[in-house]
């Protein structure tokens, strides 16, 4: 088994990270930029699961998030985006500003990377650490690295970057899906973000 977790950034000029997780929590992490590189750092990982950090999906009714299209009115949440709030989880909303770029670019490698034969899920790193009472790194690098290591993931170090431990978070919970422990938000047809169930590792 091998979970594929990228922390995606919204434009290809910005460091993704990279995490490869096995079924032993053994991670190997690395910093990547065009999507090119994304795409064929998977396909030669062949991962049994790939899982985004950034939207891949938009809320029904919705054909862009372009400000000029009549589409602006039919909403700016989905189902599953109302779902983290009702579990009192912070997210940035995909049409608020550089998360426009950042659902655009992830939308396009899911349906590049879903047509090369891959599964693609939605994750969100800030949530499932705090389901899994991780720090987020908003509190500190080292807190997250400490709470990651603290769960059983091997191959972090000291220069590990922030992008490249949420995506280790999003592989780990790439992993957790494969084992069906997850929670699935949303709706199907829109789109589902998935989260870790509670557990100990």
């Amino acid at each position: 088994m091998k979970s594929f977790g990228i922390d995606l950034a919204g434009v290809e000029t910005r460091n993704s990270g990279v995490c490869i997780l096995d079924d032993r929590l053994r991670a190997r992490v690395f910093t990547l930029r065009n999507d090119s590189e994304i795409i064929n750092s998977t396909i030669k990982a062949g991962p049994t699961i790939i899982a985004i950090d950034a939207p891949l999906s938009l809320p029904f009714g919705r054909c862009c998030l372009k400000d000029t299209c009549s589409c602006r009115n039919k909403g700016h949440l989905r189902h599953c985006d109302r779902e983290l709030l009702k579990m009192k989880i912070k997210f940035f909303p995909i049409t608020l500003g550089p998360m426009r770029k950042l659902t655009e670019r992830g939308i396009g490698l899911k349906k590049t990377l879903e047509s090369e034969g891959f599964r693609v899920i939605e994750v969100y790193p800030g949530g499932a650490q705090d389901i899994l009472n991780i720090p987020r790194k908003q509190k500190g690098v080292d807190e997250l690295k400490k709470g990651l290591i603290k769960i059983g993931i091997k191959g972090i170090s000291r220069v590990t970057s922030d992008h490249e431990l949420d995506a280790v978070t999003s592989a780990l919970v790439g992993k957790m899906y494969i084992e069906d422990y997850y929670l699935a938000l949303g709706d199907p047809e829109e789109g589902l973000i998935i989260m870790p169930k509670k557990r100990g590792f």
